[in-house]
């Protein structure tokens, strides 16, 4: 057996790698080795539906006498650690080999749902053509259809859609742009990380004469670097090759400017700000100064980032001056007031959520269960939901964490049965989805239903369910 075979039979078989000499000796005793083959003579193994097992066949051979213990024999560490090696540059080969292999298949999926929307729409929307009476505007049956498949792929995979799309965009200009570098992909020479970084920075390089010299000059250096030094040379090459000049790419990143909020452990979050460099360069000062100020007033115990940080809050929240924040979150607070969650954002400790609703009035204050108001339930004459019910939405789902991934504090109000296909303005038939959500379920042929439990069941026109009904 080889030095790499001994290894990996050790691991499959939970033998410690050390003693793979004597998984080796237990093989060549059973039965002759046949090189170049993964199977055993001599029936020393055999697989069943268990797995592998160890057994003998040889019969009326075999005599009591005879001891199957292998002899012992010293194997050295660099024995073993040759075979390690050996099993993790082999692995590395085969992981770069299947995430080609899955990012060119996402390509196709994309293709052929934008080439074939009536995978997954009805044909009433079908052409862009306008609708018929109560089925809501024409839409881009393309573009709806290349969103179904990546909505549809992402539960399939367990991944997010923006990955999903970027797998199809990496894909893409693989093939159409970087055709060496993607050679040496599909076989396996480079990672799925240089392949992002690569594709990351060919952004903005129109030119096809420069194009090919990226392509060239980074395949020539792709094998020989780890993905972050990578990543940089490829940055760097860009700036080289690029045609347009850094004020044009500034003036179309700037227009992307944007906040996000992500939640955190502990009550906390991030607030991220895309933005100019020198914008930021401007906030940084300020902040700092500001901070440096306060940090010599007598008394103050606040580090530099703890001031900056509260400065932060205080600008941007308003503080106490008439420009505060007058948006109404809602906290939820158990009975006992042991914690309190912010629908939305997660749980917060209770000296934060007491803060909060003694400083800000603006918060919602919801103690337990709210009242279930008799306007929850309207006729079905009624087309938009009150506040009333929009509330009552926000805290019933807000406590949904399986429903989560599907809704937002100002989502949109949907009907679960369409508004023109019969169903009513009551929150039975209520849910608050994303407002691309929203969309995608009243134009495609893509279900998104609450479930009685807690939680969305997702229905797709490919097959996936995500919740089966049982044989």
């Amino acid at each position: 057996m080889h030095t790499s075979d001994a290894y990996t039979f050790a691991r499959t078989f939970g033998i410690d790698p050390l003693d793979a000499a004597a998984a080796d000796n237990l093989h060549t005793n059973g039965g002759q080795h046949l090189e170049g083959d993964n199977s055993y003579a001599g029936s020393d193994l055999y697989a069943d539906d268990d797995g592998f097992s160890v057994v003998s066949d040889w019969g009326a051979h075999a005599q009591a006498s005879i001891d199957l213990e292998p002899a012992p024999q010293a194997v050295s560490a660099g024995y073993i650690m040759d075979a390690a090696v050996a099993d993790a540059v082999a692995t590395q080969t085969m992981v770069n080999l299947l995430a080609a292999r899955q990012l060119f298949a996402v390509r196709d999926a994309v293709h052929i749902a934008g080439d074939n929307p009536q995978l997954y729409l009805p044909s009433a929307v079908m052409g862009g053509s306008a609708s018929p009476a109560g089925a809501g505007p024409s839409v881009d049956a393309r573009d709806f259809a290349e969103r179904s498949v990546a909505f549809d792929l992402a539960h399939r995979l367990h991944v997010s859609e923006n990955t999903v799309r970027a797998w199809a965009h990496q894909a893409d200009v693989l093939s159409s742009s970087l055709p060496r570098l993607c050679e040496l992909f599909v076989a396996g020479a480079v990672s799925v990380q240089h392949v992002r970084a690569a594709v990351d920075a060919s952004a903005g390089i129109l030119d096809e004469a420069a194009m090919t010299a990226f392509d060239e000059r980074l395949a020539g250096i792709a094998e020989g670097l780890r993905a972050g030094e990578f990543r940089r040379r490829a940055r760097l090459l860009r700036e080289r090759l690029c045609a347009d000049t850094l004020q044009q790419r500034h003036e179309e990143a700037r227009t992307k400017r944007r906040v996000s909020v992500e939640p955190d452990h502990d009550g906390m979050a991030w607030l991220n700000v895309y933005l100019p460099v020198v914008d930021a360069a401007r906030v940084e000062s300020r902040l700092g100064g500001t901070a440096r100020r306060l940090r010599n007033a007598a008394g103050e115990t606040r580090t530099l980032d703890q001031l900056r940080a509260d400065l932060a809050i205080d600008w941007l929240t308003g503080g106490d001056t008439p420009a505060a924040a007058t948006v109404q979150p809602v906290l939820l607070i158990d009975e006992a007031g042991r914690y309190a969650e912010l629908l939305g954002y997660g749980p917060v400790p209770p000296k934060s959520a007491g803060r909060a609703l003694r400083d800000a009035p603006a918060f919602r204050k919801v103690i337990a269960d709210p009242g279930r108001p008799s306007t929850l339930v309207l006729d079905a004459s009624r087309y938009r939901p009150t506040a009333d019910q929009r509330l009552w939405l926000r805290i019933r789902y807000g406590l949904d964490d399986d429903a989560a991934p599907y809704l937002s504090p100002d989502a949109d109000i949907d009907h679960v049965v369409e508004w023109h296909d019969g169903g009513t303005t009551d929150v039975a038939n209520l849910v608050p989805l994303k407002p691309r959500l929203h969309r995608l379920k009243s134009v495609t042929g893509i279900r998104l239903d609450p479930k009685p439990g807690g939680g969305i069941r997702v229905r797709t026109p490919t097959g996936y369910d995500s919740d089966p009904p049982p044989f």
